[in-house]
Parts: C-alpha cells; structure tokens; sequence
C-alpha cells in the first residue's frame, strides 16, 4: 500500500487530526512520514514579512515528529521559507522528491470572501498532485 506519506501541517488544531489519520496510516501501512511546514512570507509593499518566527516553525514540525516517533512511526520533518502563494508547489515539489506515494493534508476551511480572495493550498495540491491525497476535515 503506501509506503513514503508527505504531510504537510500548520498550527492549527486541524494538525492534531491530520496528525491521527498520519499516525494511524503508518501504523496499518509501515509507511515512513516525512512532516512538512511551510514558514510562509508576504509581500508587503517592498518588503518580505515572515508570517511566524523560525522558532514557531522549528516548533510545529518538532511537536509533529516527537508525537509520531513516540507512536513506533518512522518519521522526518522540515520546515521551508516560501511566500504563500508558492506553498502548493513546494508541497508538490517536495512529494516528489521524496518519492511520496501520499499527500496527507488538513484543508483551511475560508468563509466565502477568503475562498474568492485566495486560492486553497489542498485544491491546488489536488488538481496537480500526481499520488494519491487524503485530505483530513
């Protein structure tokens, strides 16, 4: 079944479930994990703002792969600089480098005007995504 499994988490209390659908499916599969957070920058007139601290980043990716470890998963993280707009690709890009054969994410739900304001990382993971996805709610 599945063998490489890429998620990708933020900090929200969306990654605890994201976290227990991860966890449960290595454990059923003897998949290895690899924990993706991106630290996503904005671009604010002529600046570029870090959206968290690389210590915030450091920490979500850190929580993620001790609780996994502690549940026998064998499991790596990282976390990457990207500018918002570019954390799909890299979520993309990342999956195949690592040879991912699943993409486990935890969509943001957006009320309506953030839905036509922005685009959803997991709609656009899904439509280029070339593995399986599973998108925990």
């Amino acid at each position: 079944m599945y063998k490489h499994i890429l998620t990708a988490i933020d900090n929200s209390p969306r990654a605890d479930r994201v976290l227990d659908a991860v966890r449960y499916l290595a454990g059923v599969t003897g998949a290895d994990v690899h924990v993706l957070h991106a630290e996503e920058r904005e671009i604010f007139a002529d600046q570029v703002v870090d959206m968290e601290t690389d210590e915030e980043a450091r920490a979500v990716v850190d929580g993620a792969v001790a609780r996994l470890r502690e549940a026998g998963v064998t499991v790596e993280g990282e976390v990457i600089h990207v500018l918002r707009e570019g954390v799909p690709a890299n979520i993309l890009k990342r999956a195949r480098e690592l040879g991912s054969d699943l993409i486990v994410l935890g969509p943001r739900h957006h009320g309506r005007l953030g839905a036509l304001l922005g685009s959803s990382v997991s709609h656009e993971v899904s439509l280029h995504a070339s593995v399986s996805m599973l998108l925990v709610v």
